[in-house]
């Protein structure tokens, strides 16, 4: 049968999710492995945590009023490039 849009919507935030998690695992694992932990990284983990929800709750309801989505994707692909700057800095 024919799936709910939420349900479309909820699949397609999780296969994003999977391809922001790789670069922002992989460089939180390395920060890790050499000591980096400083405001910028925590900073950058936390808000890459709560945007990832906050986009994973966008596309779930539809919220189409607004390129909100938009946003918080690009938000979280800061944070990712904010770690890759303190960990090629360290």
């Amino acid at each position: 049968g024919r799936l709910p849009a939420w349900v479309k919507r909820a699949n397609r935030a999780h296969l994003n999710l999977v391809e922001q998690f790789a670069p922002f695992a992989a460089l939180v694992l390395i920060a890790h492995v050499i000591g980096l932990s400083n405001a910028w990284t925590q900073w950058a983990a936390v808000a890459f945590f709560w945007l990832r929800i906050a986009h994973s709750l966008v596309m779930w309801i539809g919220f189409a009023a607004f390129p909100l989505r938009s946003v918080v994707f690009t938000g979280a692909w800061i944070c990712i490039l904010v770690l890759g700057w303190q960990v090629l800095a360290a």
